[in-house]
């Protein structure tokens, strides 16, 4: 499977904003030349991602992004549906009339809705296990995994001799 430019560009945008957290904004052409990616597009991204509240932003000389919300409390889910589009409504089988009966066909006919039936079904379900195993990651579980690549030390844990 792979993730949309969008989705991908999003996530590598909020995995910056999160390792970089406390730290003070950062701002897109920063993000851009770290991510080598295009200030414009980015910004295209930050924009819709703030204003479903993921990010927040500063003006001025040293402004920039910042998350709006904690790295554990956002979801790879939550960036695919901001920058996809996707809010989890599927559209019904096709060969419905308006009053929710199908119209008098052939067999053929028949045949055929049973098999859209059957393939919306079949989406359907993908559909939702993307989605369950999306929402399972968090943008803490990205940061913790770019972190051990880096081998960088894990300092969430506190030992007292």
């Amino acid at each position: 499977m792979k993730l949309s430019t969008r989705s991908s560009y999003g996530m590598r945008a909020l995995v910056e904003l999160a390792l970089a957290s406390g730290r003070g904004p950062v701002s897109a052409s920063l993000i851009a030349s770290r991510q080598d990616l295009s200030v414009a597009y980015l910004e295209q991204l930050l924009h819709r991602l703030k204003r479903q509240g993921l990010v927040t932003s500063i003006r001025g000389p040293r402004g920039g992004y910042v998350l709006a919300r904690e790295p554990k409390r956002i979801t790879m889910a939550d960036v695919v549906r901001i920058l996809d589009g996707t809010n989890g409504n599927r559209p019904a089988p096709n060969g419905r009339a308006k009053n929710g009966r199908g119209s008098a066909s052939s067999g053929a006919k028949q045949a055929g809705r049973r098999a859209q039936r059957i393939a919306h079904a079949v989406w359907q379900s993908v559909h939702e296990r993307i989605d369950a195993s999306l929402s399972g990651v968090t943008l803490q579980d990205l940061c913790d995994a770019v972190r051990t690549d880096a081998g960088e030390p894990d300092h969430r844990y506190v030992f007292h001799i």
